[in-house]
C-alpha cells in the first residue's frame, strides 16, 4: 500500500495524462482482437454513404488533437466532414459526435486536470447545468423537426460569426488584459469602480461578499447558466457547441485568457457528450432510419482508439501554446466549414423556394450572430475601458497626493521661478 501511494505522489501526472488512454487503448485492442476479421476488417469496409470507414479515422487524428487544444471540439470537425463530404445525414453524425467525443474529449479532460492546467471551475458548474436543460430541449423540440440542410448552414454560419468576432477583438487589443477566471474579471471590474483603502488593507478587512458583489455573483452565475442552454441546444443539432458558446462568453465578455477559456470548453463538451449519450439512449432526439445506428457505432468502432490519444496530446500541446495562436486556429477551422459548407450544399441551386430560404436562414444567422458576438465583445472592450479608466485616475491621484509631488493638497510647485 505504501508503494502505491508513493507511485501516486511521484507519478501522479503521468498516471492521470496516460493512464485512461491506455485503459481504454487496451480494451479496444482486447474487443478487437476477440474477432479480427470483422473488427480490423471494418476499417476497409464501406460505409453506407461514401467511401470507407477509414476515411473518418483519417479525419479524426486531426479531430481529436484540435479537440483536446481548441473550443472548437471533436464534433466541429466530424459534423462537418460527415455531412459535407460523406454525404453521412446529420442525425447520425451529430450521435457520432456524442459517442467519440465521450471517450476522446472524456480522456483530454482528465490530462488537464492530471497535468493541473487551470480552468474556470464556476464556468463548469453553471454552463453544464444550463448546458443538459439545453440538450434535453434540443433533442426534444428542435433536431427532429429541423430539415438536414439547414442544420449543415446553421452550424457552420453561427460558428463563423464567434470567429469574426474572436478576430475583431485580438484586433483590437492583441497585448490586452486577461483573467484566469469569470470571477476574477468582476473583482478587477468592482475593483476599478470602487474606492477602498489599499489592497493590504482589503485583504484584512474583506470578510465576507459585499451586496454588490453579491448581485454580481447572480448575475455571472445567470450568464454563464443561459450560455449553457444555447451551447446545449447546438449540442442537440450537431453534437457540438456547449464549448464554443463557453468560449465565447469567456473570452469576449469576460476577458478569460484563451488557455484557459480552452480547456474549461474541453471539459464542459465532454460532460455535455456524455450526458447527450444518456439522452439519446432514452429516446430523445428523434428515431434511426434502418441501418442508422449500426453505421453510428461502426464509425465509432475504428476512431476511438485514435481520439484517445490525440484530444490528450491536443491538450497537451495547447496548455504550451501561446493563447493567440489558438485564436488562429479557430479563424481557420472556421473559414474553411463556412466555404466548404457554401461549395458543397449550393443553396442557392436547390429547387425555389428551398434555396431562398436557405440562403435567407443562413445569411439571417450570420447577421444576427455577428451582431449578437459583436455586442458580447464590445461590453467586454467597454469593461476593460472601465477598468484602464479607473486604473489611469487611480494612478494620477496617487502620483497627485504623493510626497514630494509637484501638487500636493492644491499648492503648486513652481520650478525656475
Amino acid at each position: 500500500m505504501a508503494a502505491i501511494q508513493e507511485l501516486w505522489k511521484n507519478h501522479r501526472n503521468n498516471i492521470l495524462r496516460f493512464g485512461p488512454p491506455l485503459l481504454v487503448e487496451i480494451g479496444w485492442w482486447i474487443w478487437a482482437l476477440m474477432d479480427s476479421s470483422t473488427r480490423l476488417g471494418r476499417f476497409n469496409d464501406p460505409t453506407p454513404y461514401v467511401g470507407d470507414y477509414y476515411f473518418m479515422s483519417i479525419t479524426m487524428i486531426f479531430g481529436s488533437m484540435v479537440a483536446g487544444a481548441t473550443s472548437e471540439g471533436g464534433g466541429a470537425i466530424a459534423f462537418p466532414v460527415m455531412t459535407l463530404v460523406l454525404g453521412v445525414p446529420p442525425l447520425v453524425a451529430r450521435d457520432f459526435s456524442f459517442a467519440i467525443q465521450s471517450f476522446g474529449m472524456t480522456c483530454a479532460a482528465i490530462t488537464i486536470f492530471g497535468l493541473r492546467v487551470p480552468v474556470d471551475y464556476e464556468a463548469l458548474i453553471f454552463a453544464t447545468i444550463g448546458g443538459a436543460a439545453g440538450l434535453a430541449l434540443g433533442l426534444i423540440a428542435v433536431a427532429p423537426y429541423l430539415p438536414p440542410p439547414y442544420a449543415k448552414l446553421l452550424f457552420v454560419s453561427v460558428w463563423m460569426t464567434f470567429a469574426v468576432a474572436l478576430f475583431k477583438l485580438n484586433a483590437r487589443g492583441r497585448d490586452r488584459r486577461v483573467y484566469k477566471s469569470a470571477l476574477e474579471s468582476d473583482q478587477a471590474l468592482n475593483d476599478s469602480m470602487t474606492e477602498h483603502g489599499s489592497d493590504d488593507e482589503q485583504k484584512d478587512t474583506k470578510v465576507e461578499l459585499t451586496p454588490d458583489e453579491k448581485k454580481q455573483k447572480q448575475k455571472r452565475c445567470i450568464v454563464l447558466f443561459f450560455t449553457g442552454i444555447f451551447g446545449g441546444l447546438c449540442s442537440a443539432v450537431a453534437g457540438s457547441g456547449i464549448d464554443i458558446a463557453s468560449f465565447s462568453i469567456l473570452t469576449l465578455f469576460y476577458r478569460v485568457s484563451e488557455k484557459v477559456a480552452t480547456p474549461t470548453s474541453v471539459v464542459l463538451m465532454a460532460i455535455n457528450a456524455i450526458l447527450g449519450m444518456c439522452f439519446r439512449f432514452m429516446g430523445l432526439g428523434g428515431a434511426y432510419s434502418e441501418g442508422q445506428e449500426i453505421a453510428v457505432w461502426n464509425f465509432v468502432s475504428v476512431c476511438v482508439p485514435i481520439v484517445v490519444l490525440g484530444a490528450p496530446l491536443g491538450a497537451t500541446i495547447s496548455a504550451r501554446l501561446p493563447r493567440h495562436w489558438l485564436a488562429y486556429l479557430i479563424y481557420f477551422l472556421d473559414t474553411v466549414q463556412f466555404v466548404s459548407a457554401l461549395v458543397v450544399i449550393r443553396p442557392w441551386s436547390k429547387p425555389s423556394p428551398t434555396n431562398i430560404w436557405l440562403c435567407v436562414t443562413s445569411g439571417a444567422t450570420l447577421i444576427v450572430g455577428s451582431a449578437i458576438f459583436f455586442l458580447i465583445a464590445n461590453a467586454g472592450s467597454d469593461r476593460g475601458e472601465a477598468e484602464l479608466k479607473s486604473g489611469v485616475a487611480k494612478i494620477a491621484d496617487e502620483m497627485e497626493y504623493a510626497p514630494g509631488s509637484k501638487a500636493i493638497e492644491g499648492e503648486e510647485v513652481n520650478e525656475g521661478v
